[in-house]
């Protein structure tokens, strides 16, 4: 099941979450939603940091926390976070995404302490450049593309089903011995250093 909706408003798709499968076991629960604002540091303002929060960071925490709540009764689950190369390493701009991609990370593994006894198991995915909404602009500025290549030792942008790859890992069974990691999917930007 798919709930699209602005997750912000996450008290709203619990209850959606609760009304339309109250019946029904929450396997797999995998957190994708995001937003970046590519601003200078020095530029944040408080309302793009606070957007910023709710999205990436709030949503994830309180939208995992009802799906931990449901896998504790029905004998477990597997929770997905989606973090970012961002949470790792540092970026040009776009602190406040940064910091709250680092949040996520650090979340995982303190979720996946705290609820592996319940077989609750909490990992989570770092992209890199990817053909995404959120890279859409970005991806046509040829000389942006050619730094981004430069930092990627595979040479390219990542293809979606690379990224999805990884999700179908992290809920198949061949994960089941994996919690509170994050898995960088980025053509080995995380190794190359600047």
């Amino acid at each position: 099941m798919t709930i699209c909706e602005d997750v912000k408003n996450y008290s709203s798709i619990i209850r959606q979450l609760d009304d339309s499968i109250a019946d029904r076991n929450v396997d797999i629960w995998v957190n994708n939603a995001g937003i970046n604002i590519r601003s200078q540091a020095i530029e944040v303002t408080s309302e793009e940091m606070d957007q910023i929060i709710d999205i990436n960071m709030k949503s994830s925490f309180f939208l995992a926390q009802a799906a931990a709540k449901r896998m504790k009764k029905q004998g477990g689950g597997k929770i997905i976070n989606m973090s970012s190369v961002g949470g790792h390493v540092a970026l040009r701009t776009g602190v406040v995404y940064a910091m709250t991609k680092s949040a996520i990370i650090q979340m995982t593994k303190n979720l996946a302490m705290e609820w592996g006894g319940d077989n609750i198991l909490v990992n989570a995915i770092g992209p890199w450049y990817f053909p995404t909404a959120l890279t859409e602009e970005l991806l046509k500025d040829e000389q942006y593309v050619s730094d981004i290549l430069d930092r990627t030792p595979l040479n390219r942008i990542g293809k979606l089903e690379e990224l999805a790859g990884a999700a179908v890992f992290l809920a198949s069974d061949a994960s089941n011995y994996i919690t509170g990691q994050t898995l960088f999917v980025d053509g080995g930007m995380t190794i190359y250093g600047f």
